[in-house]
């Protein structure tokens, strides 16, 4: 059922290292696809965009570093339904509080009586009647002033989740199976013992970070925290009464930056007296470690788990992940192989929880690796990146059919194209010219542009940037189809 003053925001801010080398600081988790036929972050909004009037009415809670990445990423799948969800800009990352009560803030401007889930992004989580149940009754006790989550039941002693104590029941807000109960209290991360005795007595939870609240009630319980915590709700509150254009500035970013860094469970979930739980049977992984890739195939006889081209000769218990290139295993045991096209890790199952140490290492290094995908998506397309030193890059263009590039010019390189595959409609300057294949153009530094495919099939061109910088924020965009101009 549509409550019409229900909103989500869907928390993407994560920076990808537990995920490593398959994501990247540009291309976190949540934009990964191989656990379906779609993005992590896809599948989150397709689960809760049933139950809100429009997608206007969820947000995507993100930082500025991320926020283009996202949107491009987005606006390239088929389903339009992705192209009008909206982004709501953390000035700095603050940790989740400060970015739920900025969602909350924006909420409440529009609806006083604004009722908002919290979905993370990253996430995989069965959707189905139940899930539809649980929001239904989380909503209705959401109205009520309950701050409501929804808990995992859990199907293991697992000690690196939190756990929720589901103490007495509230029937009058029950919908089908999802009955919502008081919370006793939350557990952070127990021991083996304790974590199998949660488990044995049926009252604990796995706390999946799925929150349904109403969003006045958050920025109450914030700021009647006392202390720097009740700040966090002043800030929030103005700036949702700025002009869009007016939230991005120095004097924004200086007054969330000074906000403390807090969980919304440690700023107000653990705080609170009205906090309620709703025991959910769901299946749920929160992806939280390449150990997640078990999931993408069937084991063979001998516990062996591959996706990709390669060969195995008498391994065990191993997992082999390769994006392109032939990966083969030899005799290895309990190992995780990730092959991507310009990066592989090799490491023991049992420590999967400890990439983030290898991606530390890397950025003390300095490897770009860490920070850029090799391929990313467009919504004309994608570009591969081919070759990459100080002064020049290379790529691979794919241009959908009837797709164009933004208008756009660059300030510091210059772009020669050499078409491939497919016809290149070229706007250069004050000309337009039609470039097919074998043949190329070139575009100087500070020349204004575009790239189009006016045909019916793929386009192709390989571009080499040659410059005293090659980012990729490096263009200012004069027209654009998907008006990447706005937030």
């Amino acid at each position: 059922m549509i409550n019409e003053h229900l909103f989500a925001t869907i928390l993407a801010g994560g920076s990808g290292q537990r995920f490593w080398p398959l994501s990247r600081e540009l291309s976190p988790k949540q934009l990964l696809s191989m656990f379906g036929t779609e993005s992590l972050i896809a599948q989150a909004i397709h689960r809760i965009a049933p139950l809100v009037v429009h997608p206007s009415s969820i947000a995507i809670t993100t930082n500025e570093r991320l926020f283009d990445e996202l949107r491009n990423h987005l606006i390239a799948q088929p389903d339009e339904g992705l192209h009008h969800v909206r982004y709501i800009i953390e000035p700095v990352p603050r940790n989740t509080a400060p970015a739920i009560a900025l969602a909350a803030a924006t909420f409440v401007a529009e609806d006083e009586d604004a009722i908002m889930v919290v979905l993370p992004s990253d996430h995989l989580l069965e959707n189905g009647e139940l899930w539809v149940d649980c929001i239904t009754a989380a909503a209705a006790a959401a109205a009520d002033d309950y701050l409501v989550t929804i808990g995992i039941r859990p199907t293991r002693p697992e000690t690196g989740y939190g756990y929720i104590h589901a103490a007495d029941p509230l029937p009058d807000y029950a919908v089908g199976d999802a009955r919502p109960h008081v919370v006793g209290e939350f557990v952070e991360k127990p021991d083996r013992e304790r974590a199998e005795q949660f488990v044995s007595g049926g009252e604990h939870l796995w706390n999946a970070g799925i929150f349904v609240m109403k969003a006045s009630r958050v920025l109450q319980e914030l700021e009647s925290a006392g202390g720097e915590i009740s700040r966090i709700g002043e800030v929030v509150r103005w700036i949702a009464s700025l002009p869009a254009d007016e939230r991005s500035s120095e004097r924004v970013r200086d007054e969330f930056a000074s906000l403390p860094s807090v969980s919304i469970d440690t700023a107000v979930m653990e705080r609170s007296r009205r906090v309620a739980v709703i025991p959910a049977s769901l299946r749920w992984s929160d992806v939280g470690s390449l150990m997640a890739l078990e999931s993408v195939a069937e084991q063979d006889a001998a516990g062996n788990v591959r996706c990709g081209r390669g060969v195995d000769v008498d391994s065990t218990g191993t997992i082999v992940y390769s994006t392109d290139r032939l990966v083969a295993t030899l005799g290895v045991q309990d190992l995780i192989v990730v092959d991507t096209a310009d990066a592989t890790l090799v490491l023991p199952k049992e420590r999967a929880q400890d990439v983030r140490a290898v991606v530390e290492a890397l950025k003390a290094a300095g490897a770009r690796e860490v920070v850029e995908p090799k391929v990313s998506l467009r919504p004309w397309g994608s570009w591969t990146s081919l070759l990459k030193s100080d002064g020049y890059q290379i790529k691979l263009l794919e241009v959908k059919p009837r797709a164009r590039l933004s208008l756009q010019l660059h300030e510091h390189r210059s772009e020669h194209w050499v078409v491939v595959a497919g016809t290149a409609l070229v706007t250069r300057g004050e000309e337009c010219v039609s470039v097919g294949v074998n043949e190329s153009t070139y575009i100087p530094v500070g020349t204004v542009h575009r790239l189009e495919n006016s045909g019916t099939e793929p386009l192709r061109v390989i571009e080499v940037q040659v410059g005293d910088y090659v980012g990729e924020d490096d263009i200012v965009r004069m027209e654009d189809d998907w008006e990447r101009g706005e937030r």
